[in-house]
């Protein structure tokens, strides 16, 4: 747990590590308020390139790395875990939006200076605004979207520490690296039987 939180971003709803009830309530959020975006037909695409870059940053923000300069080791964005919160499997693109235009007001008001909340903010500043947006109103908060900028948050942990584009995470973690099916680079050293050197039966 200490080296997941090392790297993390600690949120209301857990450091580091997210079952996958708590990813599938944050993709119910996200889709909600995607949906609701989508039916008032206003405000930018998810796609554009404005909104990607506030991703990126909040994702870098949740699993810094390189690219945000706060730390030398792969991040979020290293890992492909950008990519990955875009995946329509997820359905939470639609809410991107959203949080950059949210992102666009709240980051000079928290800072108290102009600022834009991209990969050019400095890490603290970055952190310090998440921080405040995802404090529920009734723990003094001022967001009414802290559900969505959690819900990006754990959809970010799951991109990083899940293996769908990237082995970064769990090697950052210690995890042994994916089977190849064949002793002796097997995670567990078991030899796979009937099984030839390229994965066929025998």
């Amino acid at each position: 747990m200490e080296e997941l939180t090392r790297r993390g971003f600690v949120i209301g709803a857990g450091a580091g590590v997210v079952g996958v009830g708590l990813l599938v309530e944050a993709l119910g959020w996200l889709r909600a308020a995607g949906e609701a975006h989508a039916q008032a037909g206003v405000g930018l695409s998810p796609d554009d390139p404005e909104v990607r870059k506030t991703m990126a940053a909040i994702a870098d923000t949740v699993v810094p790395g390189p690219a945000g300069g706060a730390d030398p080791d792969p991040g979020a964005i290293e890992a492909g875990a950008l990519e990955e919160m875009y995946d329509p499997f997820y359905g939470a693109s639609p809410a991107f939006p959203l949080l950059h235009q949210d992102l666009l007001v709240a980051t000079p008001a928290i800072l108290g200076r102009p600022a834009r909340f991209d990969l050019s903010l400095p890490y603290e500043d970055r952190a310090k605004v998440l921080r405040d947006r995802m404090v529920a109103p009734g723990n003094g908060g001022q967001s009414p979207n802290w559900l969505l900028y959690q819900g990006a948050a754990i959809l970010t942990y799951v991109s990083y520490y899940g293996t769908g584009r990237s082995e970064l995470g769990p090697e950052y973690i210690g995890f042994p690296p994916r089977s190849s099916g064949y002793w002796p680079r097997h995670s567990y050293r078991v030899r796979f039987r009937r099984m030839t050197r390229r994965g066929n039966l025998r």
